[in-house]
């Protein structure tokens, strides 16, 4: 399956959303990263048929999506990051409820094997009026997954989530990740450094810089550092640069930054992970 965006366009007057977004995803999982108004939401909100694009195209397997209308949102399943149920529902019967309205064949034992999943199948009968932000967003997975969709788009899945529960949720996303098109987007980066196929960064709505975990970092070997400071200079020093954040360890506290050259004669290089590859193109930027 092959998924192309093609110079997909946005604007909402003389805002510009999303600029000349272009290129062709696989099955896999891709991850959007980008700051607030990177143009992360427009795009998803698009590929569902929400929004109506300005220009350009978006191709599934060479046919438009934009013509297929309904046999394309079969193929789609959709977790939005505000979500809305009916609160004096209960799980079983929102997923009931979707499942009457989306056609889903054998829904009985799929719903079963979705609360299981999303480990809600001890609280299916309670109404979601009571359920903490998690339990919805977990509620919020199952349904998008409800009818075994071909292009899954979540966007902020593992918001609200404790630790258990987004670590269990990346072990899902590996798992269907296989065979389908997974477009998530999250702030939070270890959520996809482990699981995502690729990652494309975003910013004031193009598309800056693609490619996997591994590759994005190599591109900023020799790049990262450790300083050790006193905990009066280490904040200082993040006051002045934006991609450094201080470090406590038992050997003492360190400033971890991003500089391509060597800060300072006591630095010393350090591992890159996708969070430096984040903070060197959006550390200025303010968070969503």
């Amino acid at each position: 399956m092959e998924l192309q965006f093609e110079k997909l366009c946005k604007s909402y007057g003389k805002k510009q959303a999303l600029i000349d977004f272009d290129i062709t995803l696989h099955n896999g999982v891709h991850a959007l990263l980008g700051p607030n108004g990177a143009g992360k939401s427009t795009l998803m909100n698009i590929l569902a048929g929400l929004l109506r694009q300005s220009s350009g195209d978006i191709l599934l397997d060479s046919k438009s999506v934009f013509s297929m209308g309904a046999s394309f949102r079969e193929m789609l399943g959709y977790m939005p990051q505000e979500l809305g149920f009916y609160p004096s529902f209960t799980a079983q019967q929102t997923l009931d409820y979707y499942a009457v309205l989306r056609d889903v064949k054998g829904s009985k034992k799929r719903i079963a094997q979705l609360l299981e999943l999303v480990n809600l199948q001890g609280e299916k009968d309670r109404k979601i009026k009571g359920y903490s932000g998690g339990m919805k967003r977990r509620l919020g997975i199952a349904l998008a997954l409800l009818n075994d969709p071909q292009i899954l788009i979540l966007d902020e899945p593992t918001a609200g989530l404790d630790p258990k529960e987004r670590m269990r949720f990346r072990n899902v996303i590996s798992q269907i990740g296989f065979g389908k098109i997974v477009i998530l987007a999250t702030h939070i980066v270890s959520d996809v450094e482990s699981v995502s196929d690729d990652c494309l960064l975003l910013k004031d709505g193009r598309l800056i810089d693609s490619g996997s975990s591994e590759s994005l970092c190599a591109k900023l070997d020799g790049c990262v550092w450790d300083i050790p400071m006193t905990e009066r200079e280490a904040e200082k020093y993040i006051l002045q640069n934006s991609c450094a954040n201080i470090k406590k360890r038992d050997s003492g506290i360190f400033v971890h930054t991003v500089s391509a050259q060597k800060p300072c004669e006591n630095a010393r290089p350090s591992a890159v992970t996708l969070e430096d590859v984040y903070m060197s193109h959006f550390g200025s930027d303010s968070d969503e």
